[in-house]
């Protein structure tokens, strides 16, 4: 999971590798993935490290 920003615009996001080709995986199915290559520029502002879920 990680933080990209992508054109100004923060987006968390599951970050996929097949083969030579990254992909951001939304984490909504209604979104569509997005495949990372030289003409689309983007940045990885940040990596969870860590998920906790809290139980009443």
């Amino acid at each position: 999971m990680v933080i990209a920003n992508d054109e100004g615009e923060a987006t968390f996001k599951q970050l996929k590798e097949y083969d030579k080709t990254r992909v951001l995986h939304p984490l909504n199915p209604k979104h569509d993935d997005m495949e990372l290559g030289k003409d689309i520029e983007y940045r990885i502002v940040g990596v969870v490290m860590e998920k906790k879920k809290r139980y009443r």
